[in-house]
């Protein structure tokens, strides 16, 4: 990557606020809060590019309704022509998804984290998120300022591939809602 790219996590959704766990739900929608999380995140990505002079080219989002929403908000703001990657995909969770946080907290407990290529309740393991989220970062190539928006457990995948290590051996990282990380030779999260 010759210019920098900055990951995002969407906005709050509605699916966040109930606490139903979302995986690849498609049609949870932002809140406002939502709406003003990635607003934010805009804002900070305005702010770290006025020291590059730089301006952003490329918009890469998940297909999911909420990461859209956040990409229409960005794009809105710092310009940028928006492209689908459904690699950029929160994680499917199988039949987690839709159930509430308590009861899919539950289940990750019982989890065998040690084994990357478990697949969870059905859905995708978490080598499956880190290959597809590498792949799709090493496809951006030189766009120019690119902006990919995605989901937290995916953007941990793709922190972990950055920093040279599998994802079941990586520190957790706290993605939260409207979160920014500049990556240009290292990670650097902006606004913390």
């Amino acid at each position: 990557m010759t210019h920098p790219v900055y990951l995002v996590r969407h906005g709050q959704s509605e699916w966040n606020v109930l606490r139903l766990t979302q995986g690849q739900t498609p049609h949870p929608r932002l809140t406002e809060l939502g709406r003003e999380q990635a607003e934010s995140a805009a804002r900070l990505i305005a702010d770290d590019l006025v020291a590059e002079g730089g301006s952003v080219k490329l918009i890469v989002t998940s297909d999911l309704v909420r990461a859209v929403e956040t990409a229409e908000i960005v794009a809105a703001q710092l310009g940028g022509v928006i492209a689908h990657d459904v690699r950029l995909r929160e994680q499917g969770l199988g039949d987690l998804e839709g159930r509430g946080y308590d009861e899919t907290w539950s289940a990750a407990e019982a989890f065998d984290w040690s084994d990357p290529t478990l697949p969870i309740a059905g859905g995708e393991s978490l080598m499956d998120v880190y290959d597809r989220m590498a792949a799709a970062l090493a496809d951006l190539g030189s766009h120019g300022v690119t902006v990919v928006v995605s989901h937290g457990d995916a953007i941990r995948a793709a922190i972990a591939h950055l920093n040279g290590v599998k994802p079941h051996e990586a520190d957790w990282v706290e993605v939260p809602n409207g979160a920014v990380a500049r990556i240009d030779g290292g990670v650097a999260w902006l606004g913390q």
